[in-house]
């Protein structure tokens, strides 16, 4: 009993110690409204030694081997999903998040009169930070990277388009980058990189490995291999626009096969719902009339 009361006091104290550090977040948020309140709260402790605790806590954290492997899917989708987040400071969030998840529910459940706060606490929290937010950002990536198959034949047949109205491939891909997509995104960062000095092919390379698409990386290393061997360049994306097409038509065709196999189970579960419905009446019927 006495170390319930101890754990509820110090989780208690800890979850408004990040009460009062977020509300600080808040007013600095709003100066123009709460200007006093955030003269205030500026030169709070609280909020001054809220991000100590959260890097005390991730380092000791990060020496744990299920927290590296975290970080490695973490900085490969971070990647894909084309968010700028530092790895090691989202991992951080995610575990501080998940222990104050494990700290407040803990708090409830002690309050309530339960006593299996800590394992339950423990156990939401891991959930949390282990499972729900990197599924989350794994959704993320998986879409983004979805958006950016379907955008690759559009991309295509501008960039032919440009070409073929005497235009450079450079103003094929600036046309690219210009539109509002996440391939747009990826292309406009290649060309600031061919700004600031790199080769196309190191832009190029570099796209590759944040996106991780193979058939983008296909036509990139095709117009590489195109621009140094003095192919005319509209005739190497058209080739690629068609070798695309025709993958996309030899999946579509893989998918529709598969599709009977993979909905043989659903319909056998609609079927039996439905017969349970029509048969389940008629037989609380003849249970309640005594035939059985």
């Amino acid at each position: 009993m006495i170390v319930a009361l101890i754990v509820s006091a110090l989780a208690a104290g800890l979850a408004a110690w990040v009460i009062l550090a977020s509300m600080a977040d808040v007013v600095e948020a709003n100066e123009t409204r709460w200007l006093s309140l955030k003269a205030a709260a500026g030169n709070s402790a609280l909020r001054a030694t809220l991000p100590f605790v959260r890097f005390v806590f991730y380092r000791w954290a990060s020496s744990f081997g299920i927290v590296q492997s975290l970080l490695r899917k973490s900085r490969k989708n971070l990647t894909r999903a084309g968010l700028s987040t530092d790895p090691e400071q989202y991992v951080g969030d995610i575990l501080w998040q998940g222990l104050m998840t494990a700290v407040v529910i803990s708090v409830i459940i002690v309050l309530l009169g339960g006593d299996t706060a800590i394992f339950l606490a423990v156990l939401l929290g891991g959930l949390w930070s282990f499972m729900i937010q990197p599924s989350l950002l794994d959704s993320k990536a998986e879409f983004r990277t979805r958006q950016l198959y379907r955008r690759i034949p559009y991309a295509l047949d501008l960039s032919i388009l440009v070409l073929e109205t005497g235009g450079t491939l450079r103003q094929g891909l600036e046309e690219i980058a210009a539109k509002d997509d996440p391939l747009a995104e990826e292309f406009r960062i290649a060309l600031a990189e061919i700004d600031s000095g790199a080769t196309q092919r190191l832009a190029f390379r570099n796209l590759s490995r944040r996106v991780e698409l193979e058939p983008l990386e296909t036509v990139l290393m095709a117009i590489t291999r195109g621009q140094e061997m003095g192919s005319p360049m509209a005739l190497t994306l058209t080739t690629q626009a068609e070798s695309f097409r025709e993958a996309r038509l030899q999946q579509i065709e893989k998918l529709a096969v598969e599709a009977p196999t993979k909905m043989a189970f659903p319909n056998m579960m609609i079927m039996f719902s439905v017969l349970l419905l029509i048969v389940g009446p008629l037989l609380m019927q003849l249970m309640s009339s005594g035939v059985f």
